[in-house]
């Protein structure tokens, strides 16, 4: 399919439409135009569709007006004459066949069966375009949550997200659908109104006139049916908030007995969901009883004025009825369609709320080079940073760290150490200075190539539920067996995995609880280690393990020490007593920096720290 940001007739169309949904104040036609913009790079498979409905009504128009001719000979032999006669006998004599009862109803035949056919092949193309434009939508949606900046995530809530992916862009998907349905309907309406017309002006306007009033009143209905919609999005979207964030919490759950709680909340919110669909369904059932009422009548008035008041001929009165019977579907589908997108519509709004909120959280811009590595030293230059543009969380920070050294920053919590590991992996950029690299600002380079260059290891464990051999592998794009088993080794993982039912073939479960936190971390530490980075980032690696864990990574440490630049923050001392430079971060400042001995001698903040923990810990 095309996409309208590429440029061309799509590009021009999407800044019209950009244009007029600034100017156009929001409501129904604002909304509409919305939609729109998400259906543009589908122009060609809807312009084929409309083709393709214009056509079956064409078909159904012909069979429909061969009926005439069909139904007076039926009552009578003789040649009924007329407009409609006229123009198939000059049809049927162009290709040399004579206009009888027998090639009237063998013409109709082939006509129907035609336009089946096209029928079929209107709704796949349909069906197509919905799932098509569905699984598009959900890849740049995906793909649009993805790579806005980690600070945006960690204001948003999973469920929210989890919604718009597995919720929204479905409903979205059957909003197109609901679109395509409805043109087709009109198509179709506009070749039995013409019918209709040529049948009994009278009677048409009679119709029309009854239509017109049923659906000023059905548009309440319609009205409320988005208000509705608005109420299920807000439902879906606080109901896929809760499962996850408890799924999430199941241990706490489970260790405070709050199941029966849990339970009772959630059956609050389910309650909720069930009113809420229980509303539209109603409204569309009440939709749907009122028009078929509104037919009845037209019908009862139809037979009146047919035969009492304008004494038309039981064949016109026949094919009248048969056209109002063949009309009333496309009709009530009209109704159907409107409601729909009516309900759908706000799925649209909730879309294009997300993504350009993703969309405009993108401040970590991609360079145009790629990384070469580095031969000197990573280097922060007066660099200051703000989560929020008031409160600096760094002020004016400067440090260096050469190559194949190993640096540790130490502080108190909150003190800035994991905005700086966040600053050097890219996550984030510095509100003023600048990370430099051999002298050359890091944003110059490329996210993709500098980051592949980069293995981290931080408190919090991300862990697929996969192979342990997936898991050690991930992010390097490639899978070598014995790479992996390497990799484990240096991490002091080999030996466990070996033990697991399975190898490196076990399948860890979800965040891989199916290991103890020192095996988790250490299978982290290995698929650092995997890709072979320039720059080692351990954030808090040990903090959360038991002593004798915490000395299984210690000592993968050791061994590794020379061969990577190692960054590692640390609230235990003992885990980089062995770094070359430790840097002690105190309210977005460098206070102290040293070795592990000139820090204890110097008795500063490094001294009190080591002497705190040295007391709790004999």
């Amino acid at each position: 399919m095309d996409d309208p940001d590429e440029g061309g007739t799509g590009m021009k169309a999407r800044d019209l439409l950009n244009l007029l949904l600034k100017a156009v104040p929001r409501g129904l036609l604002h909304d509409y135009l919305l939609m729109g913009r998400y259906l543009l790079p589908y122009w060609r498979g809807l312009t084929l569709f409309t083709a393709l409905a214009i056509v079956c009504a064409f078909f159904e128009a012909v069979s429909l007006s061969a009926l005439v001719p069909l139904v007076q000979m039926m009552e009578s032999p003789e040649e009924p004459g007329g407009t409609l006669w006229g123009i198939l006998e000059g049809m049927f004599a162009a290709v040399g066949i004579e206009l009888t009862f027998t090639t009237l109803l063998a013409l109709i035949t082939v006509i129907f069966l035609l336009g089946q056919v096209l029928l079929y092949v209107k709704k796949q193309l349909q069906v197509n375009l919905r799932v098509d434009f569905t699984r598009t939508l959900k890849v740049r949606a995906f793909q649009d949550i993805l790579s806005a900046d980690i600070s945006y995530h960690h204001n948003q809530k999973t469920g929210n997200f989890l919604n718009l992916l597995v919720t929204e862009i479905e409903n979205a998907g059957y909003g197109l659908f609901a679109f395509t349905e409805l043109l087709t309907d009109l198509f179709f309406i506009t070749v039995y109104a013409a019918m209709l017309l040529y049948i009994s002006v009278e009677i048409t306007i009679l119709i029309l006139a009854i239509s017109l009033v049923a659906f000023y009143f059905m548009n309440r209905w319609l009205r409320r049916s988005n208000l509705y919609g608005k109420r299920l999005v807000e439902l879906n979207t606080e109901q896929n908030d809760f499962l996850s964030e408890r799924f999430g919490l199941l241990r706490l759950i489970k260790t405070s007995s709050t199941e029966p709680a849990e339970v009772h909340h959630f059956g609050d919110i389910s309650q909720r969901f069930r009113d809420g669909h229980a509303d539209y369904g109603i409204a569309g059932t009440n939709i749907e009883v009122v028009f078929q009422s509104i037919i009845f009548i037209i019908a009862v008035a139809v037979l009146f004025v047919s035969i009492d008041i304008l004494d038309l001929q039981v064949a016109l009165i026949f094919l009248f009825l048969f056209v109002l019977v063949r009309i009333s579907a496309p009709l009530r589908d009209v109704n159907t369609r409107r409601y729909e997108l009516a309900r759908q519509i706000p799925s649209f709004q909730k879309i294009d709320g997300v993504l350009a909120e993703a969309r405009s959280h993108r401040m970590v811009k991609d360079g145009t080079r790629a990384f070469p590595g580095f031969r000197g030293e990573i280097r922060l230059e007066k660099v200051s940073f703000s989560y929020d543009g008031k409160n600096p969380v760094l002020r004016e920070i400067s440090l260096g760290i050469p190559r194949n050294r190993m640096v540790a920053l130490v502080g108190s919590s909150g003190g800035g150490k994991s905005t700086i590991a966040d600053l050097i992996i890219r996550l984030i950029d510095p509100d003023q200075g600048a990370v430099l690299i051999d002298g050359v600002d890091l944003r110059e380079y490329t996210l993709g190539s500098y980051r592949r260059r980069l293995g981290v290891v931080s408190q919090d464990i991300y862990l697929f539920n996969d192979t342990v051999l997936a898991n050690i592998c991930y992010g390097s794009g490639e899978i070598s067996p014995e790479r992996a088993m390497e990799a484990a080794r240096v991490a002091n993982a080999h030996e466990f995995i070996e033990k697991l039912p399975g190898g490196y073939q076990a399948v860890l479960g979800e965040r891989g609880a199916k290991l103890s936190g020192g095996q988790r971390q250490r299978i982290a530490l290995a698929r650092a280690l995997y890709k072979d980075p320039e720059i080692l980032i351990l954030d808090e690696a040990t903090s959360s393990l038991d002593s004798e864990s915490e000395k299984i990574i210690q000592d993968s440490i050791r061994e590794i020490k020379e061969q990577y630049t190692i960054i590692a923050i640390a609230h235990r001392l003992s885990t980089i007593e062995g770094a070359d430079r430790i840097y002690i971060i105190e309210q977005g400042s460098v206070v102290e920096e040293g070795t592990h001995g000139e820090l204890l001698a110097a008795g500063g903040p490094y001294a009190k720290y080591h002497g705190l923990q040295q007391g709790r810990n004999p």
